[in-house]
């Protein structure tokens, strides 16, 4: 009787593997052709569209959330809402602005809505 209990264990091990297996294979087809909730693509809803860094651990971002455009500050321990801005028209995109003399894009875009950044100091004045 031990022979039979001996080779229902090994049945029922190698069963286990055989259902383990199915499942990892079922998993990694789904990944592959993208079906169901396993393809880890969602929608875009946030989208970072420009740092500025003011110090070490501090900066400006220029995020759009929802078609929404938004500039925050980033601290070390915090994010702020620092102004919500007009999304630009699709002709005027931020890649169609030119920096300005001894900046970057993003400088030109907070300069064009009426922010712009002390050299000497990490404060913004409206």
């Amino acid at each position: 009787m031990t022979d039979g209990l001996g080779m229902l264990s090994i049945k029922m091990f190698l069963s286990l593997l055989l259902m383990l297996g199915l499942i990892y294979a079922l998993y990694f087809i789904m990944k592959r052709l993208k079906i169901g909730p396993l393809t880890g693509s969602r929608p875009a809803s946030m989208r970072l569209l420009g740092t500025l860094n003011l110090a070490p651990k501090r900066g400006i971002a220029l995020v759009e959330v929802c078609d929404q455009w938004f500039v925050i500050g980033i601290g070390s321990e915090n994010v702020s809402l620092i102004s919500k801005v007009e999304r630009p028209e699709e002709g005027t995109a931020p890649c169609n602005i030119s920096p300005a003399p001894g900046g970057n894009v993003f400088q030109s875009i907070l300069e064009n809505i009426g922010l712009s950044g002390k050299s000497s100091g990490s404060k913004m004045e409206k």
